[in-house]
């Protein structure tokens, strides 16, 4: 009888825990966080939240200015749902953009200038104790469930990237970047190749663009004409979208590439210059390509 009234009065305390958690569609989190560039400053979002356990008080879910969950919203703060305690709802939607909260602190997306982090909280006054014996806290806390999900509106753009190295390929060009810190993305642009006002090298018409996660810093831009010389920049791009300002620009050719016999004619080779006939009737170079064998099955069998 006692362990069944231990086990109860157990029950009773766990199911009087507040919690509420909060969830996004994947293709809209980046690291539990929401990333908005001013392009999207006005765009809505939207997050689902659950709750579990009993309430006393009521339950505020809104965006915190300051990142601060254990308060009730302030006038800097969005509110986005007030749940009164006799409200029995357990699941609902909360819709809300940048602009909106940005506006609760007098700015807008326009004078607000530098990145600005908003948390999305839930708080209430706990309920504490057992059935029977419950007791409301005098101040709220904060019940959001982990990880957190955080609004981050970011006005500012990656630095430009250094200038791209780059090979000349058969009808390509291959770009190596080196991205700076600020960035998630790289793109790379071959421009047509005009001559700037002061006489110096500038970009005209884009003619192939490709853009890779920073992780991949070598790029291949195919589709070009072999022996045209190109502008080549990289533009990189932050987890909210902001482009920064094109690194400065290096030239490429593509080249064709005739395999190591075409090579060997380019370099003034004559055609039977490299592999003349022996004596028995057998080429110089079926000499060589015996001699290959006989020496890489002598390497296999040491």
């Amino acid at each position: 009888m006692r362990l069944t009234l231990v086990g109860l009065l157990l029950f009773a305390s766990t199911a009087l825990g507040q919690t509420v958690t909060f969830t996004a569609p994947a293709n809209t989190l980046q690291n539990n966080q929401i990333v908005v560039s001013p392009a999207k400053c006005g765009s809505e979002w939207s997050v689902t939240w659950a709750r579990a356990g009993s309430y006393c008080d009521t339950l505020f879910l809104w965006l915190s200015s300051d990142s601060s969950c254990t308060r009730a919203p302030a006038a800097a703060d969005l509110l986005l749902q007030e749940i009164a305690a006799a409200n029995t709802t357990t699941t609902g939607n909360l819709t809300f953009s940048a602009q909106q909260a940005i506006a609760r602190g007098g700015e807008t997306c326009e004078s607000q200038t530098t990145t600005k982090e908003f948390r999305l909280c839930a708080s209430t006054k706990k309920l504490t104790g057992t059935i029977g014996f419950e007791t409301c806290a005098d101040t709220l806390s904060s019940i959001g469930g982990s990880p957190a999900i955080d609004l981050v509106y970011d006005p500012e753009p990656p630095a430009a990237p250094a200038a791209p190295t780059v090979t000349g390929v058969d009808s390509a060009l291959s770009a190596t970047v080196a991205p700076p810190s600020d960035a998630s993305r790289m793109v790379v642009e071959v421009r047509a190749l005009t001559t700037g006002e002061d006489g110096g090298v500038g970009t005209g018409e884009l003619v192939a663009s490709k853009e890779q996660v920073i992780a991949n810093t070598v790029f291949r831009l195919e589709g070009l004409e072999n022996g045209v010389e190109y502008a080549v920049r990289a533009i990189a791009v932050d987890g909210a979208g902001n482009q920064s300002e094109p690194s400065p620009i290096v030239t490429g050719t593509p080249i064709a590439s005739e395999g190591f016999y075409g090579g060997y004619l380019g370099a003034g080779g004559s055609e039977t210059g490299g592999c003349t006939a022996a004596g028995g009737g057998i080429t110089g170079c079926a000499m060589l390509a015996s001699l290959g064998v006989w020496l890489s099955s002598r390497r296999k069998r040491s």
